[in-house]
């Protein structure tokens, strides 16, 4: 449901357009997502971001080919920033914060005289709460709370076996720290922290597995084992050249290796019980973003940017419900700008990535994934508006 690694590259259709960078910008009450430290440059606003997603993902086994069914995904983002006096703004911001979506249907070695559908179906919306403080002219600080509600579901094939996990949830949260120093009149900095996404399991699903494709045994309950989503640093620098120009650089860095997407452990609690490692494998993962913003006239901005990040699966963790790979990114993006109020489109194009297995996979039973690949493209068509008053 994204482009880089688990998560969308922006929060708002400025970000987006940039290359996903906000962290020093901080131009949309959206943009204490990324910097809480922004809302301190913000008057009263509201602003909206709607994204249309349209992964294509080509999954090619040792029998043969199938097409994921999951053509189109809907992400948004709210926000508001309401300043308290001079020092103090307080925002509230609702985030499509990250996610996963296959669904495939294709035959598998040991089950080779049937189809069946495997794929995944993951979803997690962030609440934020965040303030600013104006320590001085040059220096701005920020923090904040966030509630995380995931859903997940999925479906895979383990060798002779397959494995249903019915819809389950899990409610957790966490926390941002961020600052913004403006070095020179036009040059500023941004840093800033989220933490963890600390939650219990993620429950509620019923299981069911099957031997060969027949006689399926209903597993009872399943649970996701300390179900947890990564930690975050990013920073960045805004350099406006000119009253016309705006250049952006971020870094970023995501902990997935200590989230539940490096070793998921599955739990079944029926007549029969099992605990199963199902590792995922998503290591750690670099972003580089480099993009531009340039003003035609009075009203009229039309941005352009970079995006790279480090692939987050290894090739022996190959899986069809669990592997986002795109690494190099365009975006492009136009709005129109008013006193009070703005719109505007723009598109991230995620460029075409081939992840192929090693021969082997870290899958237990994973037989047919150590001999396949997955091919993917990424769209992202974005729109976005806001007002202040």
């Amino acid at each position: 449901m994204a482009t880089d690694g688990l998560e969308p590259i922006g929060v708002s259709l400025q970000a987006n357009a940039r290359g996903g960078a906000d962290v020093a910008v901080g131009d949309t009450a959206l943009s204490q997502i990324e910097n809480p430290a922004t809302l301190g440059l913000l008057d009263r606003r509201f602003d909206f971001c709607g994204q249309l997603g349209i992964p294509i993902a080509t999954w090619r086994g040792p029998l043969e080919t199938a097409e994921s069914h999951r053509q189109l995904i809907g992400l948004a983002n709210v926000g508001l920033a309401w300043p308290l006096d001079d020092r103090w703004t307080f925002g509230l911001a609702v985030h499509s914060k990250a996610g996963l979506g296959t669904a495939y249907r294709m035959r598998h070695l040991m089950i080779p005289w049937m189809d069946r559908d495997v794929g995944a179906d993951m979803k997690c919306i962030g609440l934020h709460a965040n303030t600013s403080y104006r320590v001085s002219e040059r220096l701005l600080v920020g923090g904040g709370l966030r509630l995380d509600i995931a859903q997940a579901q999925f479906s895979t094939v383990l060798g002779p076996a397959d494995l249903e996990f019915g819809e389950g949830r899990a409610i957790g949260g966490g926390f941002q720290l961020g600052a913004l120093y403006k070095l020179r009149e036009d040059l500023t900095f941004g840093l800033a922290y989220r933490s963890p996404t600390w939650a219990g399991d993620l429950q509620g699903g019923q299981g069911k597995a099957s031997l060969f494709g027949v006689l399926p045994v209903p597993l009872g309950d399943v649970r996701i084992v300390d179900f947890s989503l990564p930690q975050r640093i990013a920073a960045g620098l805004a350099w406006d050249v000119d009253p016309r120009l705006k250049l952006v650089g971020e870094v970023r860095w995501l902990n997935y290796a200590n989230s539940v997407l490096d070793v998921t452990t599955i739990q079944t609690d029926g007549w029969i019980n099992v605990r199963y490692p199902l590792p995922l494998g998503y290591r750690d993962q670099w972003a580089f973003i480099l993009g531009a913003e340039y003003r035609l006239d009075e009203h009229w901005v039309v941005a352009a940017g970079y995006h790279y990040a480090t692939p987050p699966v290894p090739r022996e963790n190959l899986l069809p419900m669990g592997s986002t790979i795109s690494e190099h990114h365009i975006t492009a993006g136009l709005r129109y700008e008013r006193d009070n109020w703005w719109v505007g489109l723009g598109y991230v194009l995620g460029l075409p990535t081939t992840l192929r297995g090693t021969g082997y996979s870290r899958i237990p039973l994973g037989v047919d994934y150590g001999l396949s690949e997955i091919e993917q493209t990424q769209h992202i068509i974005g729109l976005g508006f806001g007002f202040s008053w």
